[in-house]
């Protein structure tokens, strides 16, 4: 099982014949809690997926806890994944089959047992136990497709705790959702962090959405890091100001920190 120690070098990704990501020095200690934010198309998603070893690297070196996912082999690579919860932007699944919201939690312990191994007693435990910890026994036997999205995001996040993981990546978790369901899915995220001290990565391109947990920021761009620090800090940052193109004023509220446009680009 992994702790949640993740340290990149060095780390390029190329796609039709440009670099989408250059990464110089990285390094995330277990149990912080970490925000990535940046313009849409910024590189924050194949960061992630970098992370968690779904995107294999052009060059450099990706570290899960000392081991270097580059140089595993899918198995052994899959092994380590079974204690990563990866949050999707939005759940990718056939239509065909009417999977129940029931089922779509489960398969967070099918894939600590694999797929070719039955479920034991406990494995429904721990999917059951989740279903109520996010008020979602209600709509259980719900075809997934028909939830709203919010009750999708809470599914989603209960999969990934099904797993009972080390770490936690979140792409975008509020993509789409109003403003009541941001502010719960976020308090959701905060609570498990505050609870279960795992290391959390989250993408969004709001930065309102991160709780006040979040202890350090990544401002990406064009697929490299502008700024890494404290919130408060790299809000403040004129790179910030660069990276969304107009000035910017911080504001706190209801204990979230939310940059605000406050001038058209042509006044910078």
């Amino acid at each position: 099982m992994t702790a949640g120690k993740l340290s990149l070098s060095g780390v390029e990704v190329r796609r039709g014949g440009r670099t989408i990501l250059h990464i110089d020095q990285l390094r995330i200690e277990p149990g912080r809690f970490v925000g990535i934010v940046g313009t849409n198309g910024a590189g924050k998603t194949t960061l992630l997926n970098v992370c968690c070893g779904l995107v294999r690297p052009d060059r450099g070196a990706v570290r899960l806890d000392d081991v270097e996912l580059s140089r595993l082999g899918p198995w052994s690579k899959a092994n380590i994944r079974k204690h990563i919860g990866y949050v999707p932007q939005s759940a990718q699944y056939n239509r065909e089959i009417p999977y129940t919201l029931r089922e779509v939690v489960t398969m967070g312990r099918t894939s600590l047992r694999g797929l070719c191994r039955p479920l034991r007693r406990q494995d429904h435990e721990v999917a059951e136990r989740w279903i109520v910890r996010l008020g979602l026994q209600d709509r259980q036997s719900q075809v997934f497709g028909s939830l709203s999205g919010g009750e999708q995001q809470k599914a989603l996040i209960a999969r990934a705790m099904a797993q009972d993981p080390q770490m936690l990546l979140l792409d975008e978790p509020c993509a789409n959702l109003d403003f009541s369901w941001k502010r719960r899915i976020t308090d959701i995220i905060a609570q498990l962090y505050s609870e279960m001290k795992m290391t959390v990565l989250m993408v969004s391109h709001e930065t309102g959405v991160l709780p006040a947990e979040c202890e350090r920021v990544l401002l990406v761009h064009e697929g490299r890091i502008l700024a890494d620090g404290p919130m408060r800090s790299v809000f403040a940052d004129e790179a910030f100001e660069r990276v969304y193109g107009c000035p910017m004023e911080l504001y706190e509220a209801a204990g979230r920190l939310h940059a605000v446009s406050v001038g058209p680009p042509e006044t910078l």
